[in-house]
């Protein structure tokens, strides 16, 4: 199984391992669909805590697609293209 970050350790500016390591969980992917097998990595987003422009915690909200003039759109549904950038039909 091919792997990533799995090793990652936090190290100070004196080459010292850092005691305070950010908080992570080991994720295995599936990606057959991409031509791979299966990815472990590390997921590094437990420390992560959103702020608003006020610099005051908020709630992260949901992905939404949006235009080039900021309006909300329906994404579509991936498309794969070739070299030429045809549509690939699978």
């Amino acid at each position: 199984m091919p792997t990533t970050n799995i090793n990652y350790v936090r190290h100070t500016i004196l080459c010292a391992v850092d005691p305070n390591q950010p908080a992570s969980t080991t994720v295995n992917h599936f990606s057959g669909t991409e031509g791979w097998t299966t990815i472990q990595y590390k997921d590094f987003n437990g420390d992560y805590e959103p702020h608003d422009h006020l610099n005051a915690d908020r709630t992260p909200g949901t992905y939404q697609a949006r235009n080039y003039d900021n309006t909300v759109r329906t994404p579509a549904p991936y498309q794969r293209h070739d070299v030429n950038n045809d549509p690939v039909e699978i």
